[in-house]
């Protein structure tokens, strides 16, 4: 029944400015996140669905909604930096966020799902690791916005806590946020209090107590915020009582004159993006210089064929999605997935090789791709030089098959054939032979590289040479174009 493991009783803080009748036409912009899917601690059941319920209620409210489910440290950073670049002044700013949170030291910490769980004394890595809810409506309001609502659900018990051990030193519940002048702060219980998912087994309510109550409240037109908060409070108690439960949501008003969130019927909002774990490829912006990303790189090997270039690129962790983009500019290309399952995920396999023309000239290639949680990995740059990489193929191609540069033929004579060494020419320097143990001081001359055709031999030159009858081996020196050398010697056979 309670939401499992939280030290933090975060969830609703609405935190406002003064909001006057003028100010109330103001744009309203929302940033929503709920995380269920913790990687190190326990997991939760319904943070998603409260996060969902809340912006269906907040778009029908007016507000242009961003939305973000199951993100990582990195991914809440960048969400809640899309949101302050979408404030204008005197806009109302709203930030709801359901998931796991830890207070430290009085200052309050919002958990991402791939928070490492750290040993007892080890606060520290929560401080650097979590996001700290603490500075938001300051952020908000500096981005802005006349009026920043903030909504925070984390109350559950220790998300940190092992049977039988020691655990973080924390406090149950959220610490106290004082609010400043214009801020309302409502938490979804009381201090030292847990909130309830659900009443019994039997409560089929896909969504915790607090925020059903909230957002029935929040359907009526006309009430205060203030109002609100009463309402909740009292129907959040009596519920939770019924179960022998304590739960009453506190609320701290600073605010100067009246809030109404629900002035009437309203058309309802524009939605923003939903950045999910199945969500699409995030066309991220093309940056003039690419910023060192996160984690690691991903490795790109070229294959060259006369119909045009394969570009295979390894990524360091399994994903959901891949996109790339060729040169600096435009949009990234959703490369799709392939029939094949990933274990890791029990998703599709993103298909992580794609297409280049035969005539594409040097460039720089950008790829990202969402982990298994649907963060975006970054955009990382991949340098593309085809004249370097056709004889680095071709060269790789021709050490991996050495015991097939030349073959040997009975034809009117003993024959020898340089058909491999020709097919892969735009990698060697010079071919060099010599017979039955003498110096290989006797040049093979290779037709010029063709960049446009590079394997297909020239109809006019012969691939063979004529050997002396009784000829029993041949030494071979083939000197690659980087100025690498290796000898190989053959008997001759058939």
């Amino acid at each position: 029944m309670l939401r499992q493991a939280a030290v933090v009783c975060l969830y609703a803080i609405l935190t406002f400015g003064t909001l006057t009748g003028a100010s109330a036409q103001h744009r309203r912009v929302a940033l929503v996140i709920g995380n269920d899917t913790y990687e190190n601690v326990a997991p939760l059941q319904k943070a998603r669905n409260d996060a969902r319920a809340m912006a269906t209620e907040l778009e029908r409210l007016g507000f242009e909604v961003v939305k973000a489910e199951d993100v990582g440290r990195r991914a809440i950073s960048r969400a809640v930096l899309e949101l302050e670049k979408r404030i204008q002044p005197g806009d109302v700013a709203l930030f709801f966020y359901a998931g796991h949170g830890f207070s430290i030291e009085g200052r309050n910490y919002l958990l991402p799902v791939d928070i490492p769980a750290p040993e007892p004394g080890e606060e520290a890595i929560v401080q650097d690791e979590a996001f700290l809810a603490d500075e938001l409506a300051d952020r908000f309001r500096q981005a802005g916005a006349s009026t920043a609502i903030l909504v925070l659900d984390a109350c559950r018990d220790n998300p940190f806590a092992t049977a039988g051990k020691r655990s973080l030193a924390g406090t149950r519940g959220l610490a106290r946020m004082s609010p400043s002048e214009g801020v309302f702060v409502l938490f979804s219980a009381g201090l030292n209090q847990a909130a309830l998912d659900r009443l019994g087994d039997n409560d089929a309510n896909p969504n915790s107590v607090f925020t059903r109550t909230l957002l029935e409240q929040l359907k009526s037109p006309g009430k205060t915020i203030v109002e609100i908060a009463k309402e909740t409070q009292v129907k959040v108690k009596t519920m939770a009582a019924k179960v022998g439960h304590d739960q009453a949501p506190a609320y701290y008003d600073q605010i100067i004159g009246n809030i109404i969130l629900n002035d009437g019927p309203v058309e309802g909002g524009s939605a923003g993006t939903f950045s999910e774990g199945q969500s699409e490829v995030a066309l991220l912006p093309p940056p003039t210089v690419p910023g060192t990303p996160a984690k690691p790189a991903p490795i790109a090997s070229f294959t060259r064929s006369n119909s045009g270039w394969t570009v295979s690129v390894s990524l360091p962790e399994e994903a959901l999605q891949f996109g790339y983009r060729i040169g600096e500019a435009g949009a990234f290309t959703d490369n799709g997935t392939l029939d094949v399952i990933d274990q890791r995920t029990g998703q599709r396999m993103p298909k992580t090789h794609f297409p280049l023309d035969t005539d594409q000239g040097p460039t720089t290639l950008y790829v990202t791709w969402r982990d298994k949680r649907g963060e975006e990995a970054g955009i990382f740059p991949i340098s593309f030089d085809p004249d370097r990489e056709l004889k680095a193929g071709q060269k790789s191609i021709l050490k991996d098959t050495a015991g097939s540069w030349v073959s040997f033929r009975e034809y009117e004579g003993l024959l020898v054939y340089f058909t491999h060494l020709m097919s892969f020419r735009c990698a060697i320097k010079s071919v060099r032979y010599g017979l039955d143990g003498a110096p290989p001081d006797t040049d093979y001359p290779l037709p010029p590289c063709d960049q446009a055709n590079p394997y297909s031999l020239p109809a006019d030159v012969l691939p063979y040479e004529k050997l002396p009858k009784g000829t029993k081996s041949m030494g071979l020196v083939v000197e690659f174009f980087d100025g690498e050398q290796v000898a190989k010697t053959y008997k001759v056979k058939f």
